[in-house]
């Protein structure tokens, strides 16, 4: 059984390791903005980081894709990913964000046909 744990916690190294080797795109490479009129609104609605797969809360504000330090598309410079933000690799997070349609507007919708991706080879 030791050998196994053993395998197990250097595996888990390598893993650490190669994540901390991934390069994240600056803030003006990935198109990051964030606006301070967003700072209070309700971050369950609309294209946050709040609501994006990458945002991370733990430590202030990260992303798994974007550096948390430098400047913004608009100038603005932080030392954070805020949860009012958003980027060009926004993903949604479909356990965070609220549907805010009326029942009536929600009954047509295919919800699992919503969380696929659709990309440029599906329009046509």
């Amino acid at each position: 059984m030791a050998p196994d744990m053993g395998q197990k916690i250097k595996e888990a190294v390598g893993a650490v390791d190669n994540l901390t080797k991934f390069k994240k795109f600056s803030k003006l490479k990935a198109s990051y903005v964030e606006y301070d009129a967003f700072a209070d609104s309700n971050l369950h609605e609309g294209y946050f980081c709040y609501n994006c797969i990458y945002w991370i809360n733990a430590g202030g504000g990260k992303c798994m894709l974007v550096e948390d330090k430098g400047p913004d598309v608009l100038g603005k410079v932080s030392a954070v990913i805020a949860p009012h933000g958003c980027c060009a690799g926004y993903e949604p997070n479909y356990d965070k964000i609220h549907d805010t349609r009326t029942t009536q507007e929600y009954a047509s919708v295919d919800t699992e046909k919503n969380k696929d991706k659709v990309t440029t080879a599906d329009v046509a």
